[in-house]
Order: C-alpha cells, then structure tokens, then sequence
C-alpha cells in the first residue's frame, strides 16, 4: 500500500487539515481494514470495489465514488477487492458544514448522487495514476465552495482549535472564564458554529491522541499515557478507550504490533463477490483501466 499526505492551499488551511491518498493491489485477494473513530470529517474520493460496515457485525454496504462521513463513535471496518485507489480530505468539522453542509450524527452521505461529474472524473484520474491532476481538480472544487459559501470564523472554531492543539488539557470552563462568557454560552456558540458539542469533540480528539501513541509504541506507559491526556486515571483511560474502539488499549496495542501487512484476509461472501460482477457490468468506470 502506497500512502502520502499533503497540505491544502493556504486559503484552505482553516478549514481542511490536509489531504491523504491511497494507492494498494489486494493481490492476495480480499483485505480488511479497520477503521477507528476519528476526530475530523473525511471526504473520500474512491476508485475501486469495497464495503464497508459496523466493525461489531452487520450488513456491510458498498462505498461510492464520493462519500462524506466523521466524528463516528463507532468503529468501522472495510473489505476491499482488487485494486483500489482513493484521495480524500480530512475537514475540520466547522469546514464541512461550511463547505459540504455536514451534521454531526448523519449516515455517510453519497456524494456521487449530488456530483457526479465530479465524481467520475476524479475515479478516472485516480485510475490512470494521475495523481496531481486528481488532486488539482479537488482542490480547485474546494477553493470553489469556499468562495460560494465561506463565513468567517467566531469564537466556537477558535475554542475548537485550541481543543485540538492540546488534546485533554484544555477545560471548556477555563476557557469561558477566559472570555468572561458563561459555560452554558460558550457550549451554545461551540454547538452552533462547530456543528458538535465540546465534550464530543474533546472524546474523540484524545481517543485519537490514544490510538496514534499506541500505534507507534504499543508497550506505551497507560498510566503515564492517562496523566498526560488529562484522565483520572488508567481505568478511566481503559474505559473510555473501550467504549469508542470496543477493544482495551492493549488489544489494540496487540493488533498495532500485527500491522496490516501481516494481518489476515477477510474473504467476502459468494453473494458479494456476485455483486461485485453484477456491479462492473453495469458500471465499467469501476473497471481498472489498462
């Protein structure tokens, strides 16, 4: 699997935290990938056969070209068939509600529905592996929407920022304290120009905080993990990291320590595999071109 990471246009950088794609050849098959809640809004932009569902069991559901999902509380997982390419954007939540009129607690949207155009464009430039085409044409779409439906940002975005900049040592109280504003105030202008509440938002930032130091040390210290993140304790770290991942941090420490080279595939069932038939017939831009 190939993957790289950019930073959007400077207009941009308010809004959208960066850009990512996704270059891999499921040689071996089938692959399953999992997907942890994550703190901002991703807009992905795919090329390829995958499902994707509740990690815990369930119906999984084909991806479109274009989907927009975040701030899930829920784990997800992924199986992926052949080759597959994908370029996506990771928005600050305020962004995606400026930008994509995204709302904290909605089903994944499909975007394909709504661009299609762009949607197929982006499929066949992604296919051909012309990258920096692909993501010009993003980026000029993006810059597009802000000059449409931009607004300044207030106090809410500003708070937020600082809740990303420290993950669990920022205090919603302090800050209004700070602005000489009540709690309940600053939770009511957070809401409403964020899109989410404060205590949501502070949840999946440090889950995250968690997730990525295990990731790359899974023997981390959870007790000295816990005090820098601003929990209780490690119980309440355990706790909280369970709840979101429904696995202990040391589950996932183990699975980190796998990686997904080494992991096993997970094989669709025949009637996926039929529909994936049935899907390119009638939809050859799913094909990968030659």
């Amino acid at each position: 699997m190939h993957s790289v990471e950019f930073l959007p246009d400077a207009r941009l950088r308010h809004l959208v935290r960066n850009y990512w794609q996704v270059d891999e050849d499921h040689d071996i098959g089938q692959q399953d990938h999992r997907f942890m809640p994550e703190q901002l809004v991703r807009l992905t932009f795919h090329a390829g056969t995958t499902w994707r569902g509740p990690l815990t069991g369930g119906a999984l559901e084909f991806l479109p070209g274009a989907s927009l999902e975040g701030l899930t509380l829920t784990p997800l997982r992924a199986v992926s068939f052949g080759s597959t390419q994908a370029l996506g954007v990771e928005l600050y939540p305020w962004g995606a509600r400026q930008l994509l009129n995204w709302e904290f607690g909605q089903p994944t949207l499909d975007l394909s529905l709504t661009h299609p155009l762009l949607t197929r464009a982006m499929s066949a430039l992604m296919r051909l592996d012309a990258w920096n085409e692909a993501r010009q044409l993003l980026e000029d779409w993006l810059l597009g929407l802000l000059a449409e439906r931009g607004q300044e940002l207030k106090s809410g975005a500003g708070i937020a920022l600082k809740l990303y900049g420290s993950p669990g040592q920022t205090r919603i109280g302090t800050l209004a304290e700070e602005l000489n504003i009540s709690t309940r105030h600053l939770e009511r202008l957070f809401a409403a120009e964020v899109g989410v509440n404060a205590k949501t938002l502070s949840r999946l930032i440090r889950f995250e905080a968690i997730h990525n130091r295990l990731w790359l040390d899974p023997n981390v210290s959870l007790a000295q993990l816990a005090y820098e993140l601003g929990f209780a304790d490690q119980a309440h770290l355990t706790r909280e990291f369970k709840s979101l991942s429904s696995m202990t941090p040391r589950s996932f420490g183990q699975f980190a320590q796998l990686r997904p080279s080494h992991l096993p595939t997970q094989r669709l069932t025949q009637e996926q595999i039929a529909e994936i038939g049935g899907f390119r017939a009638h939809h050859p831009e799913a094909n990968r071109l030659t």
